[in-house]
């Protein structure tokens, strides 16, 4: 190959994790609404009674000393002494506060529930869509989701207790009271992951309002990145709480709501109307992870993330999760279908993670899309579905064998790879602890000439916390990696 073909087309956010990524996917993380964080300038440094104080000694011994005088001293004496008392009592206070602050600041006062919670979210029948009668009118529909339908307000890092700098809001998004845990003594609110995973940093704090504008502290509960579901605490009980029905019963056609907070607080509980347009439609999120979603016209916009979507029974089917924003799609809305988050939701209360779910560890790309590996791929016969390392994740097992970023994933356990689902189906199926045995190709030279060699992968638990951050590599950086050598 010349000079001349080292022209890539290389989409951004191409990376991803356990997934194949497209260049057309659901970004997710593009509904938090930005809010200036700026901090404030600094405050004038406070006054100190230690600066600048002179004190001098009285003569109690000169005739011109009264005794008058003298016991105006001892009153001066003892003001004195009391003014040192105080300042000690301000800095004893202080630390006080100082001491007790980070806790106020996270927002968990309270004590957390026992580990390991079993409370689960409850799905009732839901009667069959062709029985209209039992159905109720919108208006009731409204009135019972604006009581169910909660905002969430993430705040960033406070930098310091004596500044005059304050905690910033960072994004905004819309949650569901599922009701309270077993010990009563806290509610469950469902929402996004993407809304709430901001929240996951020291410093960063969860406000929850509802719909009386009562605002309480959340406690995160976990979330994850791979469905896009979180859940909340918040130390309140006694509110209003969500029925859930079947959305397996869901038909395309059947009437759907949505109810939640586009743009943030300013349009609080907003109440829309729309049809399902696609059940178990595939969407790829923002991690690359694929899931059956119920595609309907309902309009929702930023803020709605985490908020419920509902049928004409007033039973919460789907957790609204994303929106094509485009010029070229119109009405085109996405939620997780109720009865397929509900073991995710149950594993994040009993867990605060999924559990037992299986990854290899590492971010990769198709080699397709990239002309030059294309192009590699055809001259050597390799398979269609190859797929490049982007990076390998420090818990990947890969980490200690002699695979490297960049190189190409040809077959697994012996199968070649003609598409990417051959490697994802058997991460997929398999579980925690299997191994694979994975046939890799390197590029060794600027002559494009290769070699291939097999390493053995154990797959390792995925948490889904979103540790692995999604790349952004440019057509320049990767002219620059061939155009270096290897």
């Amino acid at each position: 190959m010349n000079d001349n073909e080292k022209n890539w087309d290389t989409p951004e956010n191409q990376n991803t994790e356990n997934g194949y990524s497209s260049a057309s996917y659901s970004d997710f993380g593009k509904y938090r609404d930005p809010v200036d964080d700026t901090p404030k300038a600094d405050a004038e440094p406070a006054y100190s009674p230690y600066s600048n104080q002179s004190y001098s000694q009285p003569n109690y011994y000169t005739n011109a000393q009264s005794f008058d005088s003298r016991s105006e001293q001892k009153k001066k004496n003892k003001g004195f002494k009391g003014f040192l008392i105080a300042v000690v009592a301000v800095v004893l206070c202080v630390g006080i506060l100082l001491a007790v602050y980070p806790r106020l600041s996270s927002g968990d006062v309270s004590n957390t529930p026992p580990k390991g919670d079993d409370t689960q979210l409850s799905i009732s029948n839901t009667p069959s869509a062709d029985k209209s009668s039992d159905s109720l009118n919108t208006i009731q529909i409204a009135e019972n989701a604006e009581k169910i339908n909660v905002g969430i307000l993430i705040y960033g890092k406070v930098q310091s207790f004596l500044s005059n700098a304050s905690s910033s809001l960072v994004g905004e998004g819309s949650g569901i009271l599922m009701g309270e845990d077993k010990s009563g003594k806290y509610t469950y609110i469902l929402t996004c992951a993407h809304v709430i995973s901001e929240a996951a940093k020291d410093g960063y704090t969860i406000t929850v309002q509802d719909a009386d504008g009562n605002t309480y502290d959340g406690n995160m509960v976990g979330f994850d990145v791979k469905t896009d579901l979180g859940v909340i605490k918040i130390a309140k009980t006694g509110l209003p709480k969500a029925e859930f029905g079947d959305s397996s019963q869901l038909r395309k056609g059947q009437k759907v709501y949505a109810i939640g907070n586009p743009g943030g607080m300013e349009f609080f509980g907003s109440f829309t109307d729309g049809m399902v347009s696609s059940i178990d439609r595939p969407i790829s999120s923002e991690s690359g992870y694929e899931m059956n979603c119920i595609q309907h016209t309902t309009p929702i916009n930023s803020g709605n993330s985490g908020g419920a979507l509902l049928n004409e029974y007033g039973q919460v089917i789907g957790i609204n999760s994303s929106k094509i924003v485009s010029t070229g799609y119109e009405g085109m809305a996405f939620a997780i279908p109720i009865s397929d988050a509900k073991p995710i939701i149950d594993d994040i209360i009993a867990n605060g993670y999924v559990t037992n779910r299986p990854k290899l560890g590492i971010t990769y790309s198709s080699a397709m899309e990239f002309q030059q590996f294309a192009m590699l791929i055809k001259y050597e016969n390799l398979p269609t579905g190859s797929l490049i390392i982007r990076e390998i994740s420090p818990d990947s097992s890969l980490a200690k064998t002699e695979a490297e970023v960049y190189d190409l994933i040809v077959a697994v356990n012996g199968e070649k790879l003609d598409t990417a689902d051959v490697l994802l189906e058997k991460i997929e199926n398999g579980n925690v602890g299997d191994k694979l045995t994975l046939t890799l190709c390197r590029i060794v030279d600027d002559k494009y000439n290769i070699k291939e060699f097999t390493v053995t992968a154990t797959l390792v638990e995925d948490t889904g916390t979103g540790t692995e951050t999604q790349e952004q590599q440019t057509q320049n950086y990767w002219e620059q990696y061939f155009n270096n050598g290897f």
